[in-house]
């Protein structure tokens, strides 16, 4: 056996153990493993120790499921020494260096990742990515305006990355990228004038709030349905799955006009189609003014009585007559299909115009009559007069000749 110097000794060790800097990432075989660290046998002069903060989130759990002592792995160098004569050692950075290049390849081949949101500030969202700290601009977090950010906090959104700075350790990520190019296939769907299905998602005083798989499509409550309605939960429910017709649809600001009425025929079409003037149909009071009642007719149309046409006798108001809520029957005068009116009577059933002509002249002839025997009558007495006048005078003279004893 060939005798070796203390000196021929150590140079032979030192030619035994690697060469190693800090940011290296070296192997190294697990000889000892703790609950809270774990020793690692790099082939240095000294050990090298993982603590718990320097393990990956999975490892930090439970080191002792995570390690297994003689197996082999990957560690990053954070100094030669820790102050103990170890050298400090991470898994953890050893995964951030991979993701890291994960991350560019993901960054340069467009792929979609995985953000964890973990805080907000004023311009955005605080993801992880991972392992890795990024940013999701407020701009970016949505297709439309967000006001309160934290709403995501503990949400995980798909993303892609629109900016990677390796040396400063940033990323930043869209996540409206994403929604958009999901809208597309969305918004090839809405077309004006073809239908659409959707959920209601919100109902408000004014309309309902549709959900059309990502765009938010407005129904108001004017085109919910021909029939006057006071709001629109009188008809629609949250949740509720409805088909609609595109009124009008504007990508940019990804919204849409919605109408329910519009794919059902127009009442008044319906009216026009099934009703003629002098028929008579039946109706309900639902509306009392001072020159008309309103009558709402089977088809869901509205028709006039105008105040002269509600009785055969002279009425000062409807409402002196009629109630709202009346079950009346009329008959149609007059159907205006420019302007959509229907213009009815009462008075026309109770009275038809020819009796109306036939009364008028049996009024009118006893008034003649009475007329004629009032100007006989006067004549008469005019006659009466003239004729006493002349007696009047004979007389007078007769006695005025005989006190003046005058012989004939």
């Amino acid at each position: 056996m060939d005798n070796f110097s203390n000196e021929e000794f150590m140079e032979q060790v030192k030619d035994s153990m690697i060469r190693i800097y800090p940011k290296d990432i070296v192997k190294g075989k697990v000889i000892n493993v703790k609950n809270d660290e774990v020793f690692v046998d790099i082939k240095y002069r000294a050990d090298g120790i993982i603590k718990l903060d320097e393990m990956s989130k999975e490892e930090a759990l439970d080191p002792t499921k995570a390690f297994t002592e003689g197996e082999e792995i990957d560690v990053f160098v954070i100094k030669l020494d820790d102050g103990e004569g170890n050298v400090a050692l991470s898994t953890r950075r050893v995964e951030g260096l991979k993701n890291w290049k994960k991350l560019l390849e993901a960054f340069e081949q467009n792929q979609v990742v995985q953000a964890e949101v973990t805080g907000e500030n004023t311009g955005g969202l605080v993801v992880n990515v991972m392992g890795i700290n990024g940013f999701i601009p407020a701009s970016q977090i949505t297709t439309y305006f967000v006001k309160n950010f934290k709403q995501f906090l503990g949400q995980t959104l798909d993303c892609k990355i629109v900016s990677i700075d390796e040396k400063k350790k940033r990323v930043v990520l869209s996540s409206r990228v994403i929604q958009e190019e999901k809208l597309d296939g969305v918004w090839e769907k809405i077309v004006v004038d073809e239908k659409v299905s959707g959920k209601v998602v919100r109902i408000v005083d004014f309309g309902a709030f549709i959900d059309l798989g990502g765009v938010d499509a407005l129904v108001h409550v004017s085109d919910i349905s021909w029939d006057r309605i006071e709001k629109p939960s009188d008809v629609l429910e949250v949740g509720q799955e409805i088909e609609a017709l595109v009124l009008k649809a504007n990508r940019e600001k990804n919204r849409g006009s919605l109408g329910l009425k519009q794919l059902h025929e127009k009442p008044f079409d319906l009216f026009v189609n099934s009703n003629k003037v002098g028929d008579v149909v039946k109706g309900t009071v639902v509306n009392l003014l001072d020159f008309g009642a309103f009558v709402r007719l089977e088809e869901g149309v509205e028709g006039l009585v105008h105040v002269s046409q509600v009785s055969n006798e002279h009425v000062e108001k409807p409402s002196d007559v009629l109630n709202v809520g009346d079950e009346v029957e009329v008959k149609i005068l007059e159907i205006d299909k420019d302007k959509q009116r229907i213009s009815l009577s009462m008075r026309a059933l109770m009275e038809p115009k020819e009796t109306v002509r036939e009364n008028r002249k049996f009024s009118e002839k006893p008034q003649k009559q009475k007329r004629e025997r009032r100007e006989r009558v006067e004549s008469n007495e005019q006659k009466d007069d003239s004729f006493e006048s002349e007696n009047t005078f004979g007389t007078n003279f007769g006695e005025l000749l005989d006190g003046l004893n005058i012989e004939e």
